[in-house]
């Protein structure tokens, strides 16, 4: 499995994404023979289109039909598409409808779009799903989006995403390439990666898109993490010790604490927890019922974790287990549990048994 990651230079549609999907190496022939399975007549053509800025493919699609929501949806459900990319297609045009029939008003369960229903928007929908599988791409990333124009779907569909505003005389991005971006994680600042190979999708002069093939490290595992912090001046110091306890046995991986110098100079303390977004709430309320403070502050991360494994080796003292990591970041570290129950079993300095292990 591979990641992407989406650089809008100058907008997204859904022919711009697709042909830079197909630029990645998705063969134009494996397309054909799936949108076969939609049984409905067509004709796709690609070609390279030159601009001063970049090489690039260009897709087209001819066919004449304009199908209803609900017309749409039959035609998806009565293919031979793949479970699962139906199931994507579907879910766009789920968000694509909803959205419409709010603006616009729309009574009842079906209408027709004013483009999304034609030959080429199907087309261009269900082949971003395809392509997706076929390049087997695991996590989708997208930068900023940049808006001129936007009708009022895209607004709706980008609420909560990192938008430019940029001054141009055509809509830079479609409804078609918000909805198709709409789960992709958006950076605005940077963001580093292997790149294992690059492709173009274009419209125009400035109107493109660039897809980057990003090489996945296997060695790490990612997940995220809410980091929660407050401060703290007025209270008992011993009672950090009942709260810790609390804090671990509901779920926090890491509590610290801090000195620190506050307001009127008097001495206090900043606690820091790391914890599972599900866990969240359970830790916000013992902070809260364990200590004096009013208030809190938290912050979600990313956080990449070297792989790793318990193996239990044999040593003089006896069977001890080591977490060890995965090449290529190798490491091999005693777990600290089973070396102070040797320490106190055999009435040794804990420092002795970690020297000894080295």
């Amino acid at each position: 499995m591979r990641n992407i990651y989406f650089q809008l230079v100058g907008g997204a549609a859904g022919d711009m994404l697709l042909s830079s999907l197909i630029g990645l190496g998705c063969p134009l022939n494996y397309l054909k023979k799936e949108f076969k399975k939609l049984k409905i007549p067509f004709d796709i053509k690609i070609k390279e289109y030159k601009t001063r800025h970049v090489s690039s493919k260009k897709l087209s699609f001819s066919g004449k039909s304009n199908l209803s929501y609900l017309g749409i949806v039959k035609l998806i459900k009565s293919s031979k598409l793949d479970k699962d990319v139906k199931e994507k297609v579907l879910e766009c045009y789920r968000l694509l409808f909803e959205i419409e029939k709010k603006i616009h008003k729309i009574k009842g369960d079906d209408f027709k779009f004013h483009h999304l229903g034609e030959i080429d928007a199907i087309l261009e929908i269900c082949g971003f799903y395809l392509a997706l599988k076929y390049l087997q791409i695991e996590k989708i990333y997208v930068s900023s989006f940049p808006l001129s124009l936007p009708c009022a779907a895209v607004l709706a569909i980008l609420k909560g995403k990192n938008i430019k505003i940029t001054e141009t005389d055509y809509e830079t991005v479609t409804p078609t390439g918000a909805a198709l971006l709409k789960t992709a994680e958006n950076f605005s600042g940077s963001l580093s990666f292997k790149n294992s190979n690059i492709a173009y999708g274009n419209c125009g002069d400035n109107d493109y898109l660039i897809a980057y093939l990003m090489d996945k490290d296997y060695s790490f595992e990612q997940d995220k993490v809410i980091k929660i912090e407050t401060n703290i001046d007025d209270m008992n110091p011993q009672i950090f010790e009942s709260l810790f306890e609390a804090l671990y046995k509901n779920g926090a991986k890491e509590v610290y604490i801090e000195q620190v110098i506050m307001k009127k100079s008097r001495p206090g303390f900043v606690l820091n927890i790391l914890c599972q977004p599900s866990d969240f709430i359970k830790i916000r309320n013992i902070i809260f019922s364990h200590t004096s403070t009013f208030g809190i502050r938290y912050q979600e991360y990313s956080r990449d974790k070297l792989k790793y494994k318990f193996v239990s080796k044999k040593t003089k003292f006896g069977k001890i287990n080591f977490r060890i990591s995965e090449a290529p970041f190798k490491k091999e570290t005693p777990e600290h549990g089973d070396c102070l129950a040797i320490s106190k079993k055999l009435n040794l300095p804990l420092l002795d048994i970690y020297n000894s292990l080295k």
